[in-house]
């Protein structure tokens, strides 16, 4: 059977919710955007993750698609990253490995060459969970080849979620519009405990249209965790509002440096069952107890 190797869609997923997760940004040309608005970069050259996704389609074969990723930062300057992506997908007990991909992002998640425009809007109160934090306003314009991105962005510099609100339409060049998305963190300063480690992390709830369906994401984020998402759940509708396919999303493993791991303990349990193994090249033996064993279902 043909291997399906993540889509556009999956990629999508993966780092079009990185602005999600931006730092502190001023209100200024795009030229003059400190790099650690980008969730990689605040981060060392040499830094990865490894995340699994596990997607269901709903009706018809019920496919389920086992993908994991591995995310290396290669490059890291004042305009935006280089990320090396590796895919490993299982289908009905088999792995395949995609070619790796080198990607390079504005510090928005954009293109490079895409020409970026940042607006100061002022000054605006927004509140989560009862609390009121005091927001700067901003506006961003994304010219591209083929379509441009607007987007608002609500951002303070108070609690561990420092994007509370982004609105965003992307539209072709002949005005159509291609995708609509509203992200709004709905829970600040919640412990999260990655390995042995507590963090202060929020939950980020995301609202896709596209001309053929919607999507809804929940997303746990930690800004010390290399690419910001911890865990994910997303949900994929029809048209007519039907639900096609559902994904989860885990922190398998991560590192600050290249040299430097910091495992994800339960995704590692100390057993015999060992049912699946990640490539020995995409870890560095000797830096966990067991690099080989089994990632429980």
């Amino acid at each position: 059977m043909p291997v399906k190797f993540p889509s556009a869609a999956y990629y999508s997923t993966m780092f079009g919710l990185l602005a999600l997760c931006l730092g502190p940004v001023r209100p200024a040309a795009a030229a003059d955007l400190p790099r650690e608005i980008h969730p990689w970069g605040r981060f060392e050259v040499g830094a990865w993750k490894i995340v699994r996704a596990t997607s269901e389609s709903v009706g018809g074969t019920g496919e389920v698609l086992t993908t994991d990723t591995r995310t290396t930062l290669e490059g890291l300057d004042e305009k935006g990253v280089t990320l090396r992506v590796e895919v490993m997908v299982e289908v009905a007990g088999k792995r395949f490995r995609a070619e790796p991909q080198t990607i390079r992002q504005g510090l928005y998640g954009e293109p490079p060459g895409d020409n970026t425009q940042v607006i100061d809007l002022g000054e605006q109160k927004l509140t989560v969970q009862g609390r009121e934090f005091a927001c700067r306003v901003a506006e961003v314009r994304v010219q591209g080849a083929a379509a441009r991105l607007n987007s608002k962005i609500f951002y303070t510099s108070a609690g561990s979620a420092l994007l509370l609100r982004r609105e965003s339409v992307k539209i072709d060049l002949e005005g159509r519009v291609l995708e609509e998305l509203t992200a709004e963190t709905v829970s600040v300063d919640i412990p999260i405990k990655v390995g042995s480690a507590m963090f202060s992390g929020c939950q980020i709830r995301t609202e896709q249209k596209f001309p053929g369906g919607t999507s809804t994401t929940l997303a746990v984020f930690v800004r010390e965790i290399p690419g910001g998402m911890v865990c994910q759940t997303t949900k994929e509708f029809d048209g007519s509002g039907r639900l096609v396919r559902r994904t989860s999303f885990e922190l398998v493993d991560y590192a600050l440096r290249g040299s430097l791991r910091r495992g994800v303990p339960w995704r590692w349990p100390r057993s015999s069952r060992r049912i699946y193994r990640l490539p020995p090249d995409w870890l560095q033996p000797g830096l966990l107890p067991d690099t080989g064993a089994s990632l429980m279902p």
